[in-house]
C-alpha cells in the first residue's frame, strides 16, 4: 500500500475543489477618498490624504486575500497507485462487494433501498455504487440514479469520474461487474 500516492491524491483533490474566490479590495480598489480630508498644515491634526487609507474606517485593507488558482496536477501514474492501494485496502477489509448490473426501467427509490438492506449494506454508513456506462446510451443508468437520489447514505459514482476521495471516505463500496471490468482494465486491479 503506498501512503505517499495517497496522501498526494487526496490533497490534490482537496486542492482542486477550492474555488478561490476569495478578494479584497486595497486603498486603491475602494470607492471613494479622492478628495484630501483636510488641509495639509495648520488644523493641528495629522496630516491625511485619503479617507480610504487601511487605517480609516471604510478604508482598503492591507495584504489581503486575493483571488488564485489553487488547482494542483497529478500525474497518472501517482492516482493509479493511490486508486489501486485504496482498491487493495478494501479489500482486505471486506468492504467492497460486486454485483450485477442494475436494469432498472422505471423509478423506484423503495426497491433499491430494500436490496441494500437484504445486502445488509443500510446501516453500516456511507456507501458509493461504482456503475459504468454512459448515460445518453443506457436510460437505465439515469432512472437508477434519480431512484438513487433519496438515498442518504448511497452515493451514485460513474467509474469514469472515479476520484480517490470518494473511495476513501465511504464505508462501503459497491461496484458492478461492467463497472470492475472497466477498473481492471483501468488500474490492473485484480478481479
Amino acid at each position: 500500500m503506498s501512503l505517499g500516492a495517497i496522501y498526494d491524491a487526496i490533497k490534490a483533490e482537496n486542492a482542486n475543489l477550492r474555488s478561490g474566490n476569495h478578494s479584497t479590495k486595497g486603498r486603491g480598489e475602494v470607492s471613494g477618498g479622492g478628495k484630501k480630508p483636510w488641509q495639509q498644515k495648520g488644523s493641528g491634526r495629522a496630516r491625511q490624504g485619503s479617507t480610504r487609507a487601511p487605517h480609516w474606517v471604510g478604508g482598503g485593507t492591507i495584504h489581503g486575500p486575493k483571488k488564485r488558482d489553487y488547482s494542483s496536477k497529478l500525474s497518472r501514474n501517482i492516482k493509479k497507485k493511490a486508486v489501486v492501494s485504496i482498491l487493495n485496502q478494501k479489500a482486505n477489509n471486506q468492504a467492497i462487494k460486486v454485483i450485477e448490473d442494475f436494469k432498472m426501467e422505471k423509478f423506484s427509490t423503495k426497491s433499491i433501498y430494500s436490496t441494500l438492506k437484504n445486502m445488509n449494506i443500510h446501516s453500516i454508513g456511507n456507501v458509493s455504487l461504482v456503475v459504468s456506462g454512459k448515460d445518453n446510451e443506457n436510460p437505465g443508468l439515469k432512472v437508477l440514479k434519480k431512484s438513487m437520489a433519496n438515498i442518504p447514505f448511497l452515493k451514485y459514482i460513474h467509474v469514469d469520474r472515479i476520484t480517490c476521495r470518494e473511495l476513501l471516505y465511504n464505508n462501503q463500496l459497491l461496484i458492478s461487474e461492467s463497472a470492475l471490468n472497466i477498473l481492471s482494465n483501468h488500474y490492473g486491479a485484480k478481479k
